[in-house]
């Protein structure tokens, strides 16, 4: 049997469906092949289990979903589509259909995001367990990992790493859309924190985009804080974090990453909620965010704050968020911290 996954985008989603390749193969897949773009090719060549990546090239269009459909036509795949866009759909058409389709849930995200109507959904990882069982296979038993972080990619980070014989913590302030950002004032006085009050090494990461704001942390702390943001690819970026002890950050695809290579994480979450399935849920991870009524107001965080305040999220304060950080270096506490 073999089988040709179908996810484009975005990091956390990939990152999240790397424990089903690992599956699809570990119960007897001959092949397992992986349909994403070229910024991602480089996480699913890390992904246990998986013989090919298929990558498709920015802005090719049309032309460039051709040269995908050709690149797979003939090998007789099994076609998932785990991201059910107009594009992953072109592909299947052209492979002969698809044998299985990610569900989205959308009508239930819609009554939970306008009516308020608590619902329970599975998880992402759940949605995906439930494409290998539509060929037979079991359900995915494991949420988080299926990554394996190359030797090569960990020898070149080691030069990066502190030597100095403190525990390392990971910050990452960013988040691809504003209104889940917690705030660059409050991450840089948790940083000053974290360095002087509990002898913590920061590294600061996050992409170009964020390298603004992690230049200003880092200058603000400067001792025992390090800013790696815009300068790593996505398996250097795993690298340096599989060497924390940490991982504090938004709701961001940089949060499942550490999950998926065993690092424990404090993720702060604000328009989403648990409901959308994106909450951590490795061993010793942590979830803070506020009990409030107008929760949730978005999809994915891409819409406006309709009160004008985004007062789910940066009006948590830095005192619980610090104690927070406390117990996941201490292994203790919660896994969720619910606050008014």
């Amino acid at each position: 049997m073999k089988i040709l996954v179908i996810r484009f985008s975005s990091l956390g989603d990939c990152v999240l469906l790397c424990p089903l390749i690992e599956h699809l193969k570990a119960q007897g897949a001959d092949e397992v092949a992986v349909v994403t773009k070229t910024v991602y090719a480089e996480l699913f060549a890390a992904a246990r289990g998986l013989d090919r990546v298929v990558a498709l090239e920015p802005g090719t269009g049309l032309a460039g979903l051709r040269r995908v459909i050709e690149a797979c036509r003939g090998r007789d795949y099994l076609v998932l589509d785990a991201h059910s866009t107009t594009r992953s759909r072109l592909i299947s058409m052209g492979l002969g259909g698809s044998d299985a389709r990610v569900k989205k849930y959308y009508r239930q995200r819609l009554g939970l995001i306008i009516l308020k109507r608590q619902t329970r959904l599975p998880s992402v990882g759940g949605r995906y367990s439930a494409l290998a069982e539509s060929l037979g296979f079991p359900g995915v038993a494991k949420t988080v990992g299926g990554i394996r972080v190359p030797d090569a990619v960990r020898k070149r980070i080691d030069p990066l790493m502190p030597q100095n014989g403190r525990r390392t913590i990971i910050i990452a302030p960013g988040s691809r859309w504003p209104m889940k950002q917690w705030g660059e004032e409050k991450f840089l006085e948790l940083t000053r924190r974290m360095t002087e009050n509990y002898g913590c090494n920061v590294i600061l990461i996050g992409d170009r985009r964020e390298a603004g704001t992690t230049g200003r942390i880092r200058e603000s702390v400067d001792t025992y804080a390090t800013d790696l943001a815009g300068q790593l690819s996505i398996m250097e970026t795993a690298a340096v974090i599989e060497r924390s002890k940490g991982f504090v950050g938004n709701d961001s695809g940089l949060m499942h990453l550490a999950e998926a290579v065993g690092v424990p994480v404090l993720g702060l979450f604000g328009p989403t909620v648990e409901a959308f399935g994106y909450f951590p849920s490795g061993p010793g991870s942590k979830v803070i965010e506020r009990d409030i009524g107008c929760r949730p107001c978005s999809r994915n965080g891409s819409r406006r704050c309709p009160k004008g305040t985004q007062e789910c999220l940066v009006e948590i304060p830095v005192a619980p968020v610090e104690r927070a950080v406390a117990d996941l270096l201490e292994k203790r506490g919660d896994s969720r911290y619910i606050l008014q």
